[in-house]
């Protein structure tokens, strides 16, 4: 390989007339891509490769504290020319990052996969992409191609991956590594990889800064890198990763521009009324622009622009503006209201964007954009980070035009990956399914992240069980969890213990936390069921058998695994009812002033572990059965957990040893899910849970692990009834208190938001969480009455058991499933209701009509029936 760069000028020249593979519209751009992506090079091929750091990098040294948590500046770029030795007939280019990377031929972008290669454990797995890039060059021979990449600092050398006090990033220097393999029209091949002569780098382009949280600061007056031959040299070799790098198969990311939002609203303001000791006053609207509208923002003025729909984006202009001048894009997730006033929680006038809820509004969230030499418009969009949020403040140091502007949704879901459609006659129900879907969309990004706004972003575990099997109907995400569990099984522990993050990340690497932990299991289960993939069983297999020997042998006992989980749990989290460890209502300081668990709280952490101990085992027996392991290890496991359940936590009226116990909702819940009580005991409990609802005025108490095995648990136990006054209660606590106060997305609070009080803490407080979505896997499986058989997985038996309600109005359904589509729609006509299933061919249904208990087999066809 021959490094020229000082001809890449020359080079870049050619780019409008090089043929391109792939061309959509990305926000306000017409974005042409080069190249289609392709199975990786034999794995031998990296061996002729290196990674390679630009010399000149910046590297943090400062303790990673407080307001120290900006990743370095700069992008690393990296550049070479290869001379064609003969006529060329195919170029491939497999490739990896230690930062986010793009990569360009001859100045075209290559490849729509957007933030490559995604979030995993910093330390053992990296993904590679490899693109067929034949139709991106010149393929004469002596003719040259220039071959350029970007790196930013994120998911590697930012503060997402790195603790609190840690000295500098995780990652110190961006990287990159590649390896082009040619084939000539004689035949013949060679590999040309990544290595300190024929490679150039260093710090260049217009990005001057990016990373995750802090968003991205980008000079249109700077030349791309590869354009810049003067900035680069010769690079050094980068030693610093040393894990295992694989294909991205799963868990890319993408603009999703056929979702692209425009404003529903947008005005400037520059003065305040109303201000006063306690309130920041309301602004003072200027103007409001009507849709299609030129916006024009001065000097001195504040831009707000409501998209009417949170979600993870960029946000992407088209815009106008002298050279030198400034905007700054601030993302936020709701306005300030009330006439800011702060005993609300505002951060700012009524109207202003609010960003206390980002943790480090100061710090992080920003898009800074400074304008070239431009006579006309110019399309941009932040490409090195992305952002949560429904509205965003903008400023600038002079006049701004902005022709067009829009939120641009980024996601792993892609449009081909959405399989399931369910819509009922009740609008706030929709709207309730609506904001699951985008919390999906929004959360399901390289890793299921519990929140894209604020600086965490991090792949909770239990956030990731108690969803699995709803989002598995709304897309498929069977790749997607392969990916995932790679990143939990980098993250295990040698004891065997599952993390409460994953991959590996700044926080959340503690072992052992009920609920979180067992998402080891869950995850894979459900995925296994909901598509009959037993692959992801058989990938996992060591590591959950690990996981569940470690928890048989110590019966999940919370004290057993104090080394591992700091003598805590997040155990029944956010949930309004005694014991809940976020409120501090789990603990206790003892009389030397030392804080711990209170011995309720442990009995009650050790009642749940070893409900999710049973409900563990049985799913590893299922698995087993299904992929021909011996299951009657696991069928014995389960035994022994329901049995340790009835000795040491109930009394044989069913009621709890533990009296706290006995006020709450969620142990009711999962004794009832593992069948731990019977008879007249099972009578009694049913009877005290119907009280505790009726006390509480229909509304549930539970938390993130209660809620989610909340809805079917009534239902199978006779309480359908209350899953309806649950599902339709507005009141708070409840999933249409929400939506009353103007949700877009699921909260991660039930009271994130009141329009009678404000803003919940702020500390931890986010609008687009996605775990209290799992309400909608009820909705697929009981109102509609599509549910997946562990007996027969992937839909090729189909538990149909539709429990209809008049206030739903009616219900349509339609999900592709593994085994084919399915459809469920019924409506009332007065009191006559009217079903209509599809079974898909190939596959069968066993059905029961609503108030039945007969059930009746079904083979594939469409069917219409009547009660």
């Amino acid at each position: 390989m021959k490094a020229n760069i000082l001809k890449s000028i020359a080079i870049v020249a050619l780019v409008a007339f090089v043929p391109l593979t792939g061309c959509e519209k990305q926000g306000n751009v017409v974005k042409d891509y080069a190249g289609m992506r392709t199975s990786a090079l034999d794995n031998s091929a990296w061996d002729q490769s290196i990674w390679i750091s630009a010399v000149n990098a910046s590297v943090v040294t400062d303790t990673i504290k407080g307001n120290v948590c900006r990743a370095a500046d700069g992008a690393s770029f990296f550049a070479s020319t290869i001379k064609n030795e003969k006529k060329v007939t195919s170029v491939k280019w497999m490739t990896a990052g230690l930062g986010v990377y793009e990569l360009y031929i001859n100045g075209k972008e290559v490849g729509n996969e957007f933030l490559k290669p995604g979030f995993t454990h910093y330390a053992k797995t990296k993904r590679s992409f490899t693109y067929d890039v034949t139709d991106a060059i010149d393929n004469k021979a002596d003719n040259e191609n220039l071959f350029a990449v970007q790196v930013t600092p994120g998911w590697w050398a930012d503060k997402i991956v790195t603790p609190g006090d840690h000295v500098g990033m995780i990652g110190k220097k961006c990287a990159f590594r590649g390896v082009l393999e040619y084939t000539f029209a004689d035949g013949s091949k060679k590999l040309y990889g990544t290595n300190v002569e024929d490679w150039k780098a260093g710090i260049a382009g217009p990005v001057l800064h990016a990373a995750i949280f802090d968003g991205e600061v980008y000079d249109a007056r700077i030349k791309p890198g590869y354009e810049t031959p003067e900035k680069l040299s010769k690079p050094e070799q980068n030693n610093e990763f040393n894990g295992e790098i694989l294909p991205s198969d799963g868990a890319e990311i993408y603009l999703r521009q056929d979702l692209a939002l425009a404003p529903v609203k947008a005005y400037v303001w520059k003065d305040v009324e109303g201000v006063t000791d306690d309130a920041f006053g309301k602004v003072v609207i200027s103007k409001e622009f009507t849709h299609g509208e030129e916006i024009v923002v001065k000097q001195g003025e504040t831009l707000v622009v409501d998209f009417g729909q949170n979600a993870a984006a960029v946000p992407s202009f088209e815009f106008n503006a002298k050279e030198g001048t400034v905007l700054t894009c601030l993302p936020a997730e709701l306005l300030n209201d009330g006439n800011g006033a702060k005993s609300r929680g505002m951060d700012g006038p009524e109207g202003s964007c609010h960003r206390t809820n980002l943790r480090t509004p100061d710090q992080g969230m920003q898009l800074i954009y400074t304008f070239g030499n431009n006579e006309g418009f110019v399309s941009f969009y932040p490409r090195c980070t992305f952002f949560g949020y429904r509205f965003v403040s903008v400023t600038a140091t002079d006049e701004v035009r902005i022709k067009s502007i829009q939120s641009v949704p980024v996601t792993s879901i892609a449009k081909d990956l959405e399989i399931g459609t369910i819509t009922t006659g009740n609008d706030l129900i929709n709207q309730l399914i609506s904001n699951t879907i985008w919390g999906e969309r929004s959360n399901y990004l390289s890793v299921t992240t519990d929140c894209p706004q604020r600086n965490e972003r991090l792949g909770w575990t239990a956030d990731t069980q108690v969803f699995t099997e709803t989002g598995t109907f709304f897309a498929n995400t069977d790749k997607f969890f392969h990916k995932w569990m790679r990143d939990m099984r980098d993250s295990q522990s040698e004891k065997g213990g599952f993390p409460g993050v994953a991959p590996t990340a700044q926080y959340g690497g503690d072992m052992m936390r009920v609920g979180w932990a067992d998402a080891g299991i869950i995850v894979p289960w459900t995925v296994w069921k909901q598509f009959g993939d037993n692959q992801i069983v058989d990938e996992n297999w060591e590591a959950m058998n690990k996981y569940m020997t470690y928890v048989n042998d110590t019966k999940y006992d919370h004290k057993a695994h104090i080394e591992e989980n700091g003598n805590y749990q997040w155990a029944d989290w956010l949930s309004y009812e005694p014991l809940e460890s976020c409120g501090g209502l789990a603990f206790e300081v003892d009389k030397s002033g030392k804080r711990g668990p209170k011995a309720d709280a442990v009995d009650y952490w050790n009642y749940l572990s070893a409900s999710y101990w049973a409900i563990d085992a049985g799913m590893m027996r299922d698995m087993a059965t299904a992929t021909g392991r011996d299951a009657a290890v696991y069928q014995k496991m389960e035994d022994d957990a329901k049995a340790y359940l009835k000795a040491t936590f109930l009394n044989e009226n069913g009621e709890f040893k533990v009296p706290i116990l006995n006020t709450m909702q969620t142990p009711a819940l999962f004794a009832l899910k593992n069948n731990l009580v019977e008879g007249q005991a099972k009578e009694n409990m049913i009877a005290h849970l119907r009280d505790n609802f009726k006390e509480h005025g229909n509304c549930l108490q539970t938390g993130f692990l209660g809620t989610s095995i909340l809805m079917q648990t009534l239902t199978d136990n006779g309480m359908a009834d209350i899953s309806y006054e649950l599902l339709f209660q507005r009141k708070n606590p409840s999933w249409l208190y929400s939506v009353d106060n103007g949700a877009t997305t699921i909260w991660e609070r039930w009271n994130s938001y009141m329009i009678d009080k404000g803003m919940g803490p702020s500390g931890m407080n986010s609008f687009n969480h996605y775990a209290y979505g799992c309400v909608c896997q009820w909705i697929w499986e009981t109102a509609a009455g599509i549910a997946a058989d562990p007996a027969v997985p992937g839909f090729k038996h189909i538990i149909m058991r539709p429990v209809p309600d008049k206030r739903l109005g009616y219900i349509k359904a339609e999900y592709n499933s593994a085994a084919g589509l399915i459809k469920s729609e019924w409506k009332y006509d007065g009191d006559k209701w009217t079903w209509s299933f599809t079974v898909p061919e190939g596959a069968t249904a066993s059905v029961t009509l609503p108030g039945e208990t007969e059930v009746k087999e079904y083979k594939s066809g469409s069917y219409t029936v009547e009660k």
